[in-house]
């Protein structure tokens, strides 16, 4: 490529590369801009690439410009913009948060997971089309809740210690349909033997944002569950666990933190893939991280990885804590 034509390709882009990078930061009002927070990796290896360009058209402004950009690209995968949960040196509780996608017919492959991991509440997502069954007989896992009161939702919780559960009323506006996909929040008290405090959990999963609808929906599902999670009486320990349909990098999830004022327990700003897009034969390298735990503020992490794949389209979640 000649030089001048280099620095014609370089101009023509340069606006486009540009919206790319930093229209995200205003994500939380409008649905496209959010969509590229998706992306964020993706977008700092375009920007890596149009940095290049720039060296290559051996323009000190074009340099600077594309330098700029890279560096506003990179900057949301190195600083962290969610509170995050202190570390611990001991978990006493392993928290499994799985989507583990209602078409997937590998129920005896998830089962041996649950197995080999041996978590103490497994947050099952898109629990339908005979995985109510395979999530009643997780091995180890002998409580669940599958009761009239939550048969409304496709998020079930799972556990070692007895439950009692509730369906989480966000509001109409907040609902899933079959159309936007989700489910409604389900909250389970579990009574752990000895436990000083009441410990609750919410499994979620709001609305996919493959469209405006949903997007908006998801959005009013979070802002929801952020006041109902902030209700919560003192003193009681909180996990909110599922698959968020959120990015890390989202302002809304920015405010969702915010508002509820509990903590990510992922480690840093570019937390591992959890959904990867399996129906294009994509790796999960190219995948991007929605499926989380948090937690209240006197809860510590001991530990937080992804599963191996288990035939969804989601990697599982498992999370140590350290509850007081």
């Amino acid at each position: 490529m000649t030089l001048s034509l280099t620095r014609l390709v370089f101009d023509v882009l340069v606006i486009g590369i540009a919206s790319l990078v930093l229209v995200g930061r205003l994500g939380a009002m409008d649905w496209l801009l959010d969509m590229t927070n998706f992306f964020r990796p993706h977008i700092a290896v375009v920007a890596l690439v149009f940095l290049l360009l720039a060296v290559g058209s051996a323009s000190w402004i074009r340099i600077a410009i594309a330098a700029a950009l890279f560096v506003a690209a990179v900057y949301p995968l190195v600083v962290a913009t969610l509170p995050a949960a202190p570390a611990a040196a001991a978990g006493n509780l392993r928290v499994m948060v799985a989507n583990v996608n209602g078409a997937n017919p590998e129920k005896e492959r998830f089962a041996a997971l649950v197995g080999k991991e041996a978590p103490d509440v497994v947050i099952g997502v898109e629990v339908i089309r005979g995985w109510r069954s395979t999530i009643e007989s997780l091995p180890g896992l002998g409580y669940v809740t599958n009761g009239p009161e939550t048969r409304r939702s496709a998020v079930m919780v799972a556990s070692r210690y007895p439950v009692t559960a509730e369906l989480v009323e966000l509001g109409a506006r907040a609902n899933p349909t079959e159309f936007i996909g989700g489910s409604m929040a389900v909250r389970a008290e579990v009574q752990r033997p000895g436990a000083a405090r009441p410990l609750v959990i919410y499994g979620i999963h709001p609305s996919t944002t493959r469209d405006a609808r949903g997007w908006v929906a998801r959005d009013y599902y979070l802002e929801g569950l952020a006041r109902r999670v902030s209700e919560e009486p003192p003193g009681t320990d909180v996990i909110v666990a599922g698959d968020w349909n959120t990015p890390y990098w989202s302002p809304v999830l920015t405010n969702f933190f915010a508002t509820s004022g509990i903590l990510t327990t992922e480690r840093g700003p570019w937390p591992p893939p959890t959904r990867f897009f399996r129906e294009f034969g994509a790796p999960i390298a190219l995948g991007t991280p929605i499926d989380r735990v948090a937690v209240s503020k006197a809860i510590g992490v001991a530990g937080i990885r992804t599963s191996e794949d288990f035939g969804s389209d989601h990697l599982a979640v498992i999370t140590d804590l350290a509850l007081p």
